[in-house]
């Protein structure tokens, strides 16, 4: 059994943007460590340049590691296909892949792995202020009403590590040329049906191809740690056989 969870967050969002998720996990299994690591980039390490390949970012993510212990990972979109990349190159550290809609090239076609209605809407995020683009990108991946509370927290984070224009280019180039065998390690993923950012059908065609098991949630948005954070806090604990 492993000691430890890392959290593992998707484009352009970092630890901060897991809200109280973490916490919340950790209260469920208080014999394992939960730990966040960034990207480079991404969240504290805004100020670096983000790898432009899957590849740089597992590596980047090891060496920020303390121990060398095996893993389970948690994993949202982008984060799902670092986990993927980490358990295919390093058999060896990982025991356990959570993977929540997360979507690869060679699966699905391109207009289901990031839906064409947010086109815009991520032009303009780009071209916006803090406040102005949280909340564009809170329309994205929650499926509840605008909290306008969370969207402005979301704001001072983003004043206080600015996010690089350059860097989301580099870490969606990694994405789109991304490419994956499936790993050794117990595998599973979670899908939201009512996702607006990737269509559900991206998570569930990896899930068919590679005989993984998947779990669907019917409610929340692309990101279930802000919809659903108790109904996806349970299910990663049964996952992990810790209940």
């Amino acid at each position: 059994m492993t000691n430890e969870v890392i959290l593992l967050r998707g484009l352009f969002r970092g630890c901060y943007h897991w809200g109280d998720f973490p916490t919340l996990l950790q209260s469920e299994i208080p014999e394992k460590t939960i730990t966040c690591i960034d990207v480079p980039g991404n969240g504290e390490l805004s100020s670096q340049v983000s790898p432009n390949t899957i590849d740089g970012m597992v590596e980047s993510i090891r060496s920020q590691r303390n121990q060398n212990s095996k893993v389970d990972l948690l994993a949202i979109s982008m984060g799902g296909m670092i986990g993927l990349k980490w358990a295919e190159l390093y058999p060896g550290e990982v025991e356990s892949l959570i993977c929540i809609n997360t979507s690869v090239k060679g699966f699905s076609p391109f207009y289901e792995r990031l839906l064409p209605q947010n086109y815009l809407k991520i032009a303009l995020a780009l071209a916006s202020g803090s406040y102005r683009r949280e909340k564009i990108i809170y329309s994205m991946v929650s499926n509840q009403k605008l909290n306008i509370g969370l969207v402005k927290k979301w704001a001072r984070y983003d004043d206080l590590h600015p996010m690089k224009v350059g860097n989301f280019w580099r870490q969606l180039s990694a994405a789109n040329k991304f490419q994956v065998s499936r790993p050794s390690c117990r595998l599973y993923f979670i899908a939201s049906e009512k996702d607006k950012l990737v269509s559900h059908k991206a998570t569930l065609a990896m899930a068919e191809a590679w005989g993984a098991p998947v779990i669907i949630n019917e409610v929340g948005g692309h990101d279930i740690a802000i919809d659903n954070p108790n109904w996806l806090s349970q299910r990663v604990v049964n996952i992990l056989n810790v209940t």
